[in-house]
């Protein structure tokens, strides 16, 4: 009998770590949280210690005052804020440790919807927490999107991690842009920086500003690494070509998003809808025939800037084109293999 009731109590006691052992990120945008299963015995604060929150923000959070009881099995949603939540490079304090936390991919998501989903964190940023080479992933494959920061000696959550620093692949200010209505606009490339500098505009390869620093160019070769200028994913979109016994071409609105890639390794990247993650797209524009390759990292965004859009590209791929930044929209063609 002493057996089966020391059985039970550790049961009891070990139930609220492994109910929370998936921490699975819910919500979207800035609106994320964790979802608990209120074990025996847990109120809000000893709930806000597990997860290092305050209850006076639980309780709102979920309907509920501060002093409202709580029932077994009673789902509470943890709001994830600036006090608990981590998405940039971050160095934890002595007493303090960084647990990951989750999203599952589901279908038809690229790790650009996904870091828009998830506060809008840099898909850099998830590669370099899931160790990716590429943006390549699958369906049902958890990724982490963030990180928890609990006290050592206050949460048992503590204990599943040891990770006491966060690194991060682009600038902490890149996280939080907006890619869905930023304008079109080449940086300066420069030979000190190996992230460009927004808005600034384009000016000729044989100019220079402040001595000796090139910028990007408005007309001739810019091919950045290729033989052509047509772009990194050349190749790639070759080979999705031969492989396919279903090719397809579309006409329309195209529109630009920011972003640090391309301006060095030419690596163009895309939004559309309806074609799967990974697909490489041939990009003409009209106006002057002018041809690169990007890959679609995932799905427009939801929103009224991206009604009527065939696609969005990003900046380098813009400049690339030839596309004026004083044209919020122009006229694209773009081709790719079926899958």
């Amino acid at each position: 009998m002493k057996k089966l009731c020391v059985i039970v109590f550790s049961t009891i006691i070990s139930f609220p770590l492994a109910a929370q052992s998936d921490l699975i990120v819910q919500g979207q945008g800035d609106r994320l949280y964790l979802n608990h299963a209120v074990a025996a015995k847990e109120n809000l604060y000893s709930i806000g210690r597990l997860y290092n929150i305050s209850p006076r923000e639980i309780a709102p959070f979920n309907g509920l005052t501060i002093t409202s009881g709580l029932e077994i099995d009673q789902s509470l949603k943890i709001p994830l804020t600036a006090e608990n939540f981590v998405q940039r490079k971050a160095v934890a304090a002595a007493d303090e440790v960084f647990v990951p936390l989750y999203h599952v991919v589901a279908e038809k998501e690229g790790l650009f919807r996904i870091g828009q989903n998830a506060n809008k964190v840099s898909a850099d940023y998830l590669k370099e927490w899931n160790a990716l080479s590429s943006e390549n992933i699958s369906v049902g494959q958890k990724l982490v999107v963030g990180f928890l920061k609990v006290k050592k000696s206050g949460s048992p959550l503590a204990s599943t991690s040891n990770i006491s620093k966060i690194g991060g692949a682009v600038p902490a200010s890149f996280l939080g842009e907006s890619v869905a209505s930023a304008p079109v606009s080449a940086p300066v490339t420069t030979a000190s920086a190996n992230q460009p500098t927004a808005n600034t505009p384009v000016t000729p390869a044989n100019n220079t500003t402040n001595g000796s620093r090139p910028v990007a160019s408005t007309t001739g070769n810019t091919s950045r690494n290729t033989a052509d200028g047509a772009g990194f994913f050349k190749a790639v979109y070759q080979q999705q070509s031969q492989g396919s016994s279903s090719f397809r071409s579309e006409s329309g609105s195209a529109a630009v998003f920011k972003s640090t890639s391309g301006w060095q390794d030419a690596k163009y990247y895309a939004l559309m809808n309806n074609i799967t993650p990974g697909t490489i797209v041939r990009i003409t524009n009209p106006g002057n025939n002018r041809i690169i390759f990007a890959k679609v990292l995932g799905e427009l965004p939801p929103g009224k800037e991206n009604d009527g859009l065939l696609i969005r590209i990003s900046n380098s791929a813009a400049a690339e084109l030839r596309v004026s930044d004083k044209e919020p929209k122009f006229q694209a063609e773009v081709a790719y293999a079926k899958s």
